[in-house]
């Protein structure tokens, strides 16, 4: 066997990456912020998922069209410093550094969810959150294959989970609890609405970790573009018929999780079958493309000199051990912290739409810097349109940052402020401490990107033959 033979069995295909972009998104937004964005707006929760799922496709496109141009492993990190300036790509490496918070919400619902299963374990919630990511440690240390053949697997069983909590529970729902009329009465502000719509959208675009592994996928151009389209498609409509549910079958009171929703109508069997088919595979397969990013975002912040090469020296399996020590090492933290889950996840969400604002803007600099290959963008829609779209989900995003960050407690915000200080500092030291060796950090940050020039270069060529 090739070479080339045994590099290709090693890649993902379409499947696999579609698999990979629903199981992100899946275990996050409909077991963590469904009952989050019902104690906070009730039946507004479906009017905010359909804001955010409008929001959400606007904010995808300079992503999916920028891959479809240039793909990369570690996009948002290389279209943001290479198109725009080397700060957005810093700023994006902070949202890599952040992005074990939303690995420990994961953790912690897992955990929540694990014990219902074994109440005799009630009392140490943290200790099986803390395990678990041990486990998975492992599992992220063997590499993206790994993940991707586990999350799948998980992906199909969880969402057989989700069919029998949707067509059981679609009989009992009481229409009376769906008052769509009320959304702003008994406490709900248009703040606390937008927190809601900032909730999802961030759930919503986990898709967005299959565009930091092109290098593991057999045809990236056309792969990644449809994974960020067909993903959250998918999911959206999922995520409605849960929420329609939710509303309509919910108890009195603070909405803990949906399995207090399930046993309503549920039987012992079905509802021991749809805690561990749905939420814990649900926040298992998260886990699996999150830790993917987060190590990814971060190695490719080190292979361009932000952080040491060290850093990004990767085992067989083309993880950095180093990186992935960080992320499970931080998650661990934040894991003790005592932070709610609700907390947690603004947290997270905010992170997560303030950098998408450098991303909105990508688009606007990539006809100017790579007018060919645009001409031939795996993802086939006008430039006006992306650009169009691009802008409103950069007012949006400002917006929605806002929003959330004044909605976090005092602590929440001053370890935010902590981390781009702390950041922002360090990369000031490391531009000194490699000029002083002779280099220019900054200089070789705007480089362009040898890969995308080759490219334009074949792009300009064949525009040219067309032209004779």
């Amino acid at each position: 066997m090739s070479q080339n033979s045994a590099n290709t069995k090693k890649k993902l295909g379409l499947l696999a990456c579609i698999g990979t972009g629903i199981g992100a998104i899946i275990g996050s937004g409909i077991f963590g912020a469904i009952p989050e964005a019902v104690n906070l707006v009730g039946a507004g929760m479906i009017p905010a998922l359909i804001l955010a799922a409008i929001y959400t496709i606007c904010v995808m496109f300079p992503n999916v069209f920028a891959s479809s141009v240039i793909p990369a492993t570690g996009s948002f990190f290389l279209h943001s410093t290479k198109l725009i300036h080397p700060f957005f790509g810093v700023w994006q490496t902070l949202q890599g550094m952040l992005q074990p918070a939303l690995i420990g919400v994961f953790a912690t619902m897992f955990a929540n969810y694990f014990v219902i299963l074994f109440p005799s374990l009630s009392g140490h919630t943290t200790a099986v959150a803390a395990i678990m990511l041990l486990v998975f440690g492992v599992l992220a240390w063997m590499g993206n294959n790994i993940f991707a053949n586990t999350g799948n697997v998980m992906v199909i069983i969880m969402l057989l989970a989700l069919s029998v909590y949707i067509f059981l529970g679609v009989p009992h729902i009481d229409m009376s609890k769906i008052a769509f009329g009320d959304v702003f009465k008994g406490g709900v502000t248009l703040t606390t609405f937008s927190t809601a719509i900032g909730l999802f959208t961030s759930t919503l675009s986990g898709a967005g970790s299959v565009s930091q592994i092109a290098d593991d996928l057999k045809n990236p151009k056309r792969d990644i573009p449809l994974t960020l389209i067909i993903a959250p498609a998918v999911v959206c409509v999922i995520y409605i018929l849960m929420g329609v549910v939710t509303l309509g079958n919910m108890p009195d009171g603070a909405l803990t999780d949906l399995a207090t929703v399930g046993q309503n109508y549920l039987g012992r069997g079905l509802l021991t079958f749809f805690i561990v088919g749905g939420p814990l595979c649900g926040i298992l397969t998260s886990i699996i493309p999150v830790m993917m990013l987060s190590c990814a975002m971060i190695q490719t912040s080190a292979e361009h000199g932000i952080f040491p090469k060290v850093v990004a020296k990767k085992n067989k399996n083309g993880v950095s051990t180093i990186v992935l020590i960080y992320v499970i090492a931080l998650t661990e933290f934040l894991v003790l912290s005592g932070k709610g889950v609700g907390e947690l996840m603004t947290m997270f969400s905010f992170v997560n739409t303030a950098c998408a604002v450098p991303t909105c803007l990508v688009p606007f600099y990539l006809k100017k810097r790579y007018p060919n290959s645009c001409d031939y963008a795996g993802l086939k829609v006008p430039y006006k349109l992306v650009v169009t779209l691009s802008g409103f989900a950069l007012v949006v995003s400002v917006y929605l940052a806002i929003t959330m960050l004044i909605g976090l407690d005092t602590s929440s915000w001053m370890l935010i402020l902590i981390m781009v200080v702390v950041t922002i500092l360090y990369f000031f030291v490391r531009v000194a401490y490699i000029k002083s060796h002779g280099g220019n950090l900054l200089a070789d940050l705007r480089a362009p990107y040898q890969p995308w020039e080759e490219q334009e270069a074949k792009c300009k060529a064949m525009n040219e033959a067309k032209a004779k």
